[in-house]
């Protein structure tokens, strides 16, 4: 089968989408028009969504997974701004060192250490 056997509408539009070219001419274009800063000006005074994030991938390695999670979040809030809202996404790093503290203590188990903590109990009663 060739193309002329199929009934393709006419375009202007190219074949190739050329993303490694055409996505770094597409921010500039953005950039250029002040896109980010026109949509948060029209968005002022409407009823507010914010996605506070947490960190991207505290627990562990980078994986699919994380991928997934931020792909998934941009879509939430891209679809509350197209909805009307005020919509912000609020990145978040603090996890209060929990589970880099975890990571060391899975270290040292693993090579059949103690941490070196000492944990006393405190009085408090006066």
């Amino acid at each position: 089968m060739t193309k002329s056997q199929i009934n393709l509408p006419k375009t202007a539009f190219s074949m190739k989408a050329n993303l490694p070219t055409r996505e770094p001419e597409i921010l500039e274009y953005w950039k250029k028009i002040n896109l980010y800063d026109e949509l948060r000006n029209q968005s002022k005074g409407r009823e507010k969504f914010v996605l506070h994030d947490g960190p991207p991938y505290a627990n562990g390695n980078i994986h699919m997974g994380t991928a997934l999670n931020k792909i998934l979040k941009d879509i939430i809030v891209k679809f509350h701004q197209m909805d009307g809202k005020d919509s912000i996404y609020v990145p978040g790093w603090d996890c209060h060192g929990l589970p880099i503290e975890w990571k060391i203590e899975e270290q040292y188990k693993k090579n059949k250490k103690r941490s070196g903590l000492k944990f006393t109990k405190l009085n408090l009663k006066d």
